[in-house]
């Protein structure tokens, strides 16, 4: 009979155990790093080659399943960065959420910092889970202190962090 209880006992924690991950799993939120290149100019034998002045201004980006099966995904963006000894901000950011080669601001959401000038914040969503080397187009400008505001296209990949 102990047997039978002890049997029982493991049998229930372990099913207890695997319900909790596979709860735990919708609405918990993975970080990712991001960093910036030129338009079509990421080079994975030198990853850090060909990086944008403005991969400065990435913190990271966090993505989190929602209840429909799709992935709401955040790039974090600083306020400002330095570069060159000057410091920066990020604007008129603008990004190919769904990969069909538009900028279409309906398909993204921009978070501004208090004065309204630099972007600190794009939040998409995706119908696929970000992964090492997801890569989305993107354009903005980047505003560093005398220099001109320079703009272009970049190239977005994400790295899971590991830990």
């Amino acid at each position: 009979m102990f047997k039978k209880l002890v049997a029982f006992g493991t049998a229930a924690t372990m099913m207890m155990a695997m319900g909790v991950t596979t709860f735990a799993a919708e609405g918990d939120s993975t970080t990712l790093v991001t960093k910036l290149y030129k338009n079509d100019k990421f080079d994975a034998s030198a990853p850090d080659s060909n990086l944008s002045m403005g991969n400065a201004a990435v913190e990271n980006t966090t993505y989190v399943e929602q209840a429909d099966g799709t992935y709401e995904v955040t790039i974090n963006l600083k306020e400002s960065f330095k570069a060159y000894g000057m410091t920066g901000y990020l604007t008129n950011v603008q990004i190919d959420a769904n990969g069909d080669g538009q900028y279409d601001a309906t398909e993204y959401k921009l978070t501004y910092n208090e004065s309204g000038k630099a972007v600190v914040g794009v939040t998409f969503n995706s119908p696929t889970v970000p992964t090492e080397a997801t890569k989305y187009d993107a354009s903005f400008k980047t505003n560093v202190s005398i220099m001109p505001a320079s703009e272009g296209d970049f190239i977005i990949f994400p790295t899971v962090v590991t830990e």
